[in-house]
């Protein structure tokens, strides 16, 4: 189908169109994680793209060198660009991996992180039945406003010394963006250009010890908080410069009962600098997409309306963020979600599935400003099936 330009419509112009509410020629399709296990069962091999296993493997190929970190970097990047072609998404994004090497190996699942500056650490283990590679136990917890504050501490003076340096050495990270935009992205192979997505954020670590910091050091907080704001203005300009086409920003801060911390702590801490993270974002003509699983409604106008933000994902439908209420009351997001991945995808029948991805489409597509994709990522225990059900009913349903 030709969109409203005469021609087919590429997935960058789908994705633009829709960002400014105007119909193309169907609604846009995303996903920000498609966990390893549904990616090998769609491609029929072995795959690494997204999940718990992902990122432990990730920390494995690290912690063994160089050169098995570099083959592990190459065959990621080749299954998720394949990936991306067999489901044909509008946009893509770089995966979710564990910063640095770990300093020891525990056991067969777990990993020893330190950080010689702070001289604090942390332990992420790998859970086979949950596919989550996550932390289990830190400093943070033993010790602390003690190990938050050598924390910030170090991260102001890496910050300090960083700004002393003439330029900065291409990262993993760059060569990771350079992969999306250059081949995904379309720039050197122009078929079909996806857009391109990556995140800049900022949050107080939902963590006890940096929730109870911002009662009793508030001034702490700001200060790191602050060291977050100045390197993701930076990263904006980088992601600017090098070619992304949308800035995929906010943190989980919420649960099914509402925001982790207070709408006076979101006020007083979040809310300024989330405004500067986006007037930076719009002044390089990019929009900024907010991303938060849970009940946000106690915070909804400060975060949807006096932060600036464009667009909300993770829409939490179990939690009780209706679409519909959304557009409703909040015409100017650009929405990105629709089916529940902690429901339907997960417990669901493929008929069920089939009628939510419908009526998220029915009630999200109308005006444009809507991306179809699941409430959060499409982990481990998504039913392969149930997912492809969604792809088929989003084939069969999505066009305007």
């Amino acid at each position: 189908m030709t969109g409203r330009l005469g021609r087919p419509l590429s997935s960058r112009e789908r994705i633009r169109l829709t960002l400014k509410h105007q119909e193309p020629d169907r609604v846009p399709f995303f996903e920000q994680g498609i966990a390893s296990r549904l990616a090998s069962d769609i491609l029929g091999r072995p795959a690494l793209t997204r999940g718990g296993a992902f990122r432990f493997q990730a920390a494995l190929a690290a912690y063994r060198g160089p050169d098995e970190w570099a083959h592990f970097q190459d065959r990621y990047l080749k299954d998720y660009a394949d990936l991306v072609e067999a489901l044909d998404l509008d946009m893509v994004s770089p995966p979710w991996a564990p910063g640095g090497r770990a300093s020891r190996r525990l056991d067969e699942r777990s990993f020893y992180f330190e950080d010689a500056a702070s001289n604090t650490w942390s332990v992420c283990r790998f859970d086979e039945a949950t596919d989550t590679f996550q932390q289990v136990d830190s400093a943070f917890r033993h010790e602390g406003l003690a190990a938050i504050e050598r924390s910030v501490r170090a991260l102001a003076r890496e910050q300090a010394h960083q700004a002393g340096e003439r330029e900065a050495p291409p990262s993993e990270a760059d060569r990771v963006l350079t992969f999306l935009v250059e081949k995904l992205g379309g720039r050197s192979s122009p078929a079909n250009p996806r857009a391109v997505a990556s995140g800049v954020g900022l949050s107080i670590p939902l963590e006890e010890p940096w929730l109870e910091a911002s009662l009793l050091r508030p001034e702490l907080i700001d200060e790191y908080l602050d060291l977050q704001l100045e390197a993701g203005l930076a990263e904006i300009d980088r992601l600017a410069h090098a070619g992304v086409d949308v800035i995929w920003g906010g943190y989980d801060l919420a649960a099914n009962k509402g925001p982790v911390y207070s709408p006076a702590t979101f006020r007083r801490f979040i809310l300024p600098r989330l405004q500067e993270l986006t007037e930076r974002t719009h002044r390089h003509g990019l929009p900024y997409v907010f991303r938060s699983d849970g009940w946000l409604w106690p915070i909804a106008r400060e975060l949807f309306v006096e932060s600036g933000v464009d667009g909300y994902g993770e829409i939490d439908l179990q939690a009780g963020m209706s679409i519909a209420e959304l557009k409703d009351r909040f015409p100017h997001l650009t929405l990105w979600g629709g089916v529940d991945c902690a429901g339907a995808l997960v417990s669901g029948t493929p008929a069920e599935v089939a009628e939510e991805t419908r009526l998220a489409l029915a009630v999200g597509a109308p005006g444009g400003g809507f991306i179809l994709g699941s409430s959060n990522v499409i982990h481990a225990q998504v039913k392969t099936e149930n997912f492809l059900e969604m792809v088929r009913t989003f084939q069969q349903y999505s066009h305007y």
